[in-house]
C-alpha cells in the first residue's frame, strides 16, 4: 500500500512545486520579440533594454552591468553610431576629477561593460558621449539608481513616457532645429 502513494507524493512535491523561472522576467523577455539580423552577438538588438537578457536573470550568459545604443540622429530609425566613447559614474565617483568607466559602441551603435569588469555602485550619473578622444559635457545629469539598461527609459518614440533614444549628433545641423537657438 505503501509504494503505490510513494510515486505520486515525488511527483506532487516535486512536479508541481514553485517553479523555476520568474513569470514577470519571462514576460519582459517575451516582449523583446524574436530574434532579427544576424542572431545573438554583439550587434544584436540594437535600442531595447539590454539587462532584460543581460541582467543576470537570462537568458544570455553574459552579464552586463550598463548597456545600451548611440543613434547618429534624434529620429526614429536612425542608424547607430560607431565609435563614440560612453563614459559613466557611479556613487562612489567624483565626475569633478574622478575616472569614469568607458566603453565604445560598435558598428550598430551597441556598447556594454560587463558585470565581470564593473560592478557599479548605484545611483550612476553623469553620462557623458565622446569622439575621437574628445571629451565632452555630461549630457545626461539624472541620476540613474535602478536599471543599467539604458534602453529601458531611451525608447522610441520620444514622449511623456521616454526621452527617445540616445544620440549623439556630430554636426550642429544634425540637432532638432538645426542647431539654431
Amino acid at each position: 500500500m505503501r509504494r503505490r502513494w510513494a510515486i505520486p507524493l515525488v511527483f506532487a512535491v516535486f512536479g508541481f512545486g514553485p517553479s523555476c523561472g520568474d513569470p514577470v522576467h519571462n514576460a519582459q523577455v517575451d516582449a523583446l520579440g524574436p530574434e532579427t539580423g544576424g542572431g545573438p552577438g554583439p550587434t544584436h538588438r540594437a535600442g531595447q533594454p539590454c539587462l532584460t537578457c543581460h541582467g543576470g536573470q537570462g537568458p544570455a550568459d553574459v552579464e552586463f552591468a550598463v548597456a545600451g545604443t548611440v543613434y547618429q540622429l534624434p529620429d526614429a530609425g536612425a542608424p547607430g553610431y560607431e565609435g563614440v566613447v560612453v563614459a559613466v559614474f557611479d556613487a562612489t565617483q567624483d565626475a569633478d576629477g574622478g575616472t569614469p568607466k568607458t566603453a565604445r559602441t560598435n558598428t550598430v551603435g551597441n556598447f556594454y561593460i560587463r558585470s565581470a569588469d564593473w560592478s557599479p555602485v548605484f545611483p550612476l550619473h553623469d553620462v557623458t558621449l565622446g569622439v575621437d578622444g574628445s571629451q565632452f559635457q555630461p549630457v545626461m545629469k539624472t541620476r540613474v539608481g535602478r536599471d543599467g539598461s539604458c534602453g529601458t527609459c531611451h525608447f522610441d518614440p520620444a514622449g511623456t513616457g521616454s526621452p527617445g533614444h540616445v544620440y549623439f549628433a556630430s554636426e550642429p545641423g544634425d540637432l532638432p532645429g538645426g542647431g539654431q537657438p
